[in-house]
């Protein structure tokens, strides 16, 4: 943690998804892709197209975990996501084991007040360990805690080493959910499903902004807190369920 940290702030990059992010999600690249146009943007070459980034000179126990792990690397990247700030719900295609490439998160700096979620389950990340997150998911993160959430991301080819890893692996132990938005907003829903008069309300409201803000207001007022983002997440896996029942 303490490499991560002492790397000069002129090396970190507002992440390129601009789009999905609130300006404070940050990498810095520690292996990278001479042919890419940005060194923090994993490009789909194979692992041979990826060189060590001179970063990673700086990081001489993060080389040696990644040395020791002897995987197919391609893109490695330090991801950081300021306090109070948010990625929002998006997909990642391609980059899942089925499709013989994975994504590693290995938290360096993180605390129980941020929330890493695909579809719609908190994942259990912790300092130190190393997790296999199927990104080709929905997936959002929020870091309302105090400091700063910094992993590891590293991006590697599908090899019987990594599947035997798999094998051998477990889901973590559950994080405490009593302050958790999302796990508060289906609270809320459940308690709406009972009142007719909050579900009289919401369900006369046929604009999309209008009815995330009044869900909210609502919520808030009935003592669960929640957030814009898990209101909007529920609609889209609504809209995502209702679209897959017809794919066969």
């Amino acid at each position: 943690m303490a490499e991560a940290k002492a790397l000069p702030v002129s090396l970190w990059r507002t992440h390129f998804n601009e789009g999905r992010h609130d300006g404070g999600w940050q990498a810095l690249a520690l292996r990278h892709a001479p042919a890419a146009p940005m060194d923090v943007v994993p490009i789909d070459v194979p692992p041979s197209g990826f060189v060590d980034a001179p970063a990673l000179e700086q990081c001489p126990s993060l080389r040696a975990m990644l040395e020791a792990m002897a995987l197919p690397w391609k893109s490695v990247r330090l991801m950081q996501l300021l306090p109070g700030c948010e990625i929002m719900e998006h997909t990642d295609a391609g980059v899942s084991a089925a499709q013989g490439e994975v994504r590693l998160h290995v938290p360096l700096q993180t605390g129980e007040h941020v929330y890493f979620h695909v579809d719609g389950e908190r994942i259990p990340l912790r300092a130190g360990e190393c997790w296999y997150l199927d990104v080709s998911r929905p997936h959002r993160v929020r870091n309302r805690g105090g400091q700063t959430r910094i992993h590891l991301v590293a991006d590697a080819w599908v090899d019987e080493r990594l599947l035997e890893a798999f094998r051998a692996s477990d889901a973590g132990d559950p994080l405490p959910d009593a302050t958790d938005p999302w796990s508060q907003f289906l609270r809320f829903r459940d308690f709406v499903g009972t009142d007719e008069e909050y579900s009289r309300r919401l369900s006369a409201i046929t604009d999309k902004a209008e009815f995330v803000q009044a869900s909210v207001q609502l919520g808030h007022g009935a003592g669960f807190q929640f957030e814009a983002s898990d209101v909007e997440s529920a609609m889209k896996a609504g809209r995502r369920s209702w679209m897959e029942q017809w794919v066969l």
